[in-house]
């Protein structure tokens, strides 16, 4: 029985369309979760196939391999990882408190990033719950993603007895910086599974759910909406606007990341696999990381 993870996010919805139908009858299972929820259930051997966090991704590199052109990537704004703040400019929050929200990996690795190279200020940082109006009573700032973030980017709504704070997308703070794309999660199987990968047929079963689900986007931001009270119009723009294809730009992007936040990264070591093609180095196309 192979176990696919599934994010539960808007985000997500494109690569899904259709796949429960499209593997109906194989030994397949489903389980969601939030981001770390699903890094810790595939390092764990509890899930075989997921989009993960890019960040686990790379600490995992020795026992995963990458399924290619699938991600979820942005080119600037993603607004689904946005820091909330009291202060008007991030390079105000030099010694304070940042609280980072509990389902995210990637995200609160890359405001470290930001904070430690790119906004030249050392925070303190707190994991905490998800949840805008509690973090922002007891930090200065607050991480949020996901369906969470998407609804308080439209909402922008006060916190009571504080006014509205600022709001900073890390995705184009990281355009700002590098003028690169920003890939924040990775489809990834564990290296175990991968014969059985094959046999199933799963990777292109992905594919096709991808392609078609990438022709409805208003059909999916229409029955997703209910869930988060926000307009059809909204959500679809919210799609259209995001890159799932793991292109070279996204790899550049992505090589740049664990450089800046793994000392120890070695590129060679995370590894792509295709049925055809075996496994192969995922940065094999992109130079090494521009300098920053």
């Amino acid at each position: 029985m192979i176990t696919i993870g599934i994010i539960d996010y808007l985000n997500v919805e494109p690569l899904y369309f259709r796949l429960q139908e499209r593997l109906a009858g194989k030994p397949v299972r489903f389980r969601r979760g939030v981001p770390t929820e699903l890094n810790h259930a595939l390092q764990q051997g509890e899930i075989d196939v997921a989009p993960i966090s890019a960040i686990a991704a790379a600490r995992l590199a020795d026992r995963i391999a990458i399924l290619p052109d699938l991600s979820i990537a942005t080119l600037g704004a993603v607004k689904t990882v946005l820091l909330f703040s009291w202060m008007a400019d991030p390079r105000e929050l030099n010694d304070c408190r940042i609280a980072l929200s509990d389902q995210s990996a990637t995200s609160a690795e890359l405001v470290k990033v930001l904070a430690r190279d790119f906004w030249k200020i050392t925070p303190r940082f707190s994991s905490e719950a998800q949840d805008l109006e509690r973090m922002m009573r007891r930090s200065s700032a607050a991480l949020l993603i996901g369906d969470g973030a998407l609804v308080e980017s439209a909402h922008r709504r006060p916190i009571r007895g504080r006014g509205q704070p600022y709001a900073f997308d890390l995705g184009d703070e990281w355009l700002k910086w590098t003028g690169l794309p920003f890939v924040f999660a990775l489809w990834v199987a564990r290296r175990q599974v991968l014969p059985a990968l094959a046999e199933l047929d799963i990777l292109s079963a992905l594919y096709e759910s991808k392609a078609e689900g990438l022709q409805h986007l208003p059909q999916i931001a229409r029955a997703y909406a209910p869930r988060l009270g926000l307009d059809n119009g909204v959500l679809t723009k919210y799609l259209h606007d995001l890159r799932y294809d793991l292109t070279p730009a996204d790899r550049a992007g992505l090589r740049a990341y664990f450089s800046l936040t793994l000392n120890d990264f070695r590129p060679e070591s995370l590894q792509c696999w295709h049925p055809q093609a075996g496994l192969h180095p995922v940065f094999e196309d992109v130079l090494a990381a521009p300098p920053l």
